[in-house]
């Protein structure tokens, strides 16, 4: 007769059963918590208000506004040039003014601009 091998047996000689408990109970929180991570990345969490980005469009440089959602570095660099052909930017609908700046890529950035 074979005896069927079990972790329990195996870990009878090097843990006690309150230790193996405790193991195991580790191991599945530990388990759990991993998947709780997984399923958190594929809905990140919004940042709270305070910790938003806020870009200063009159002073920022390129690669400060491609970081502004929906921008990135294609639009980054006519909205530079712009302001500095024509000029500061007063309010979030001049920025128009700037081809491929949209209402739906100014609805996405509304809450992290500012023009002073």
């Amino acid at each position: 007769m074979s005896k069927k091998w079990r972790i329990a047996d195996f870990l009878e000689g090097f843990l006690t059963r309150q230790e193996q408990a405790a193991l195991f109970f580790m191991i599945v929180m530990s388990l759990i918590g991993l998947a709780l991570v997984g399923w958190q990345k594929g809905n990140p969490p919004k940042p709270p208000a305070w910790v938003r980005l806020q870009v200063r469009v009159n002073a920022a440089a390129a690669e400060e506004i491609s970081a502004l959602p929906g921008i990135g570095p294609v639009l980054a660099r006519p909205i530079v040039e712009d302001r500095e052909q024509h000029g500061r930017f007063l309010t979030l609908p001049d920025l128009r003014r700037v081809k491929g700046i949209t209402p739906k890529v100014l609805e996405r950035i509304q809450e992290s601009v500012c023009f002073d």
